[in-house]
């Protein structure tokens, strides 16, 4: 049994998801929480329902953007978090839907978990460029930043002017407990979509590759799991498909886990994503995943990942038509997914990552205060 270290650090995660997530940041900064103890660091999670102030701090609806009204309100309470906690170190989840600090926080050094940029998301848009002017400089004044994957690094670097030397780049970590695989190819029967019901997630490209790919494969059944403004458009797609397609919305972890398992192939039609968390979940389950080859969801490439071309719907069916219809292709697939999460998604490969991190900052400002 791993002996658990004495706990000498305590770290003050700002998060506006949380436990239960909406959706990767929330299953994120759960499993810091649940996770870095074990490598010697407590969590004390501050966010939109939880602070030293006692569940469901109440956070005025001043913009039509819920994480950033989360973070205009912890814009003035940070002083007496900081009183509350007395956090040795901060640790902040950034990234569209996540927390902007317009401040350093007081008393303590800041590590920035980087899941993407709005950069990334939104390129230049004239409405979201002061959101992005406001990230960076976030990004800036943090004494490190973690970033989840190599393409959100290069942004960092590219479009925010984040020195390389101040950047880690360490994926999420995945529950490979929670997460394991289920039968082989003879007892799935499903493709699956599982996100935020939004635009850039693209559940109307899976819904129509599903179209397509039932009239070859008459027995095939598809879920979508999610919720979102596309809820009702995705139910009323799924009436003509006679009961194949099941709109499930949100599911419990157990759910989650079970249409993982049940699945053939994880489709992830998005524009970008962080990392892609639903698409290593699916890989830590034995599942393969056909996704766009776009940032974050390229640097997954290969281990049980096949990408094909944005805005390409053709080059999506051919790449399903080919994993679906092939059983020795699809057990290889699924072997190298699930492999892959083990060696390098895992959090006994990610938790120790992270805590050097910590350390590292830490150690830094206690030399500098030397």
């Amino acid at each position: 049994m791993q002996s658990v270290p004495e706990l000498t650090s305590r770290v003050a995660l700002l998060s506006y998801d949380d436990v239960p997530p909406i959706g990767g940041q929330g299953r994120y900064a759960g499993a810091l929480e649940q996770e870095m103890p074990k490598v010697g660091f407590t969590i004390d999670m501050v966010s939109a329902r939880r602070g030293p102030w006692g569940v469901g701090p109440r956070i005025p609806k001043r913009t039509r953007r819920a994480p950033l009204d989360f973070s205009l309100w912890l814009r003035r309470r940070l002083p007496e978090a900081a009183t509350a906690l007395r956090p040795d170190l901060w640790h902040a989840l950034g990234g569209p839907g996540g927390v902007l600090l317009f401040r350093h926080p007081p008393a303590a050094p800041l590590i920035y978990t980087a899941n993407h940029t709005y950069r990334t998301a939104h390129g230049r848009r004239l409405a979201t460029r002061p959101l992005g002017t406001i990230e960076a400089r976030a990004y800036r004044f943090s004494e490190h930043v973690i970033s989840i994957s190599p393409s959100t690094a290069a942004s960092l670097t590219n479009d925010y002017g984040v020195a390389p030397e101040k950047i880690s780049v360490i994926p999420v970590g995945i529950d490979t407990d929670w997460l394991r695989p289920g039968g082989g190819y003879a007892d799935r029967d499903t493709i699956l979509f599982v996100g935020r019901l939004v635009p850039i997630k693209g559940v109307p490209q899976f819904i129509a590759a599903f179209r397509e790919l039932s009239k070859k494969f008459p027995n095939l059944r598809a879920e979508i799991c999610g919720e979102g403004p596309l809820y009702q458009a995705a139910v009323a797609a799924a009436e003509s498909f006679g009961g194949r397609l099941q709109v499930r919305g949100r599911v419990s972890e157990t759910e989650l886990a079970s249409a993982y398992q049940r699945s053939l192939l994880l489709v992830v039609p998005s524009r970008f994503e962080g990392l892609g968390v639903v698409a290593l979940e699916a890989m830590a389950s034995g599942t393969p995943v056909l996704a766009t080859d776009v940032p974050g969801l390229t640097d997954l490439k290969g281990g049980g990942v096949v990408l094909v071309p944005l805005g390409d719907p053709a080059a999506m069916l051919e790449a399903a038509e080919g994993i679906l219809g092939d059983r020795a292709r699809w057990e290889q697939l699924a072997g190298e997914a699930r492999q892959t999460v083990l060696e390098r998604f895992s959090w006994d490969a990610v938790g120790p990552q992270i805590a050097e991190v910590y350390r590292s900052v830490l150690g830094s400002k206690a030399s500098q205060v030397a």
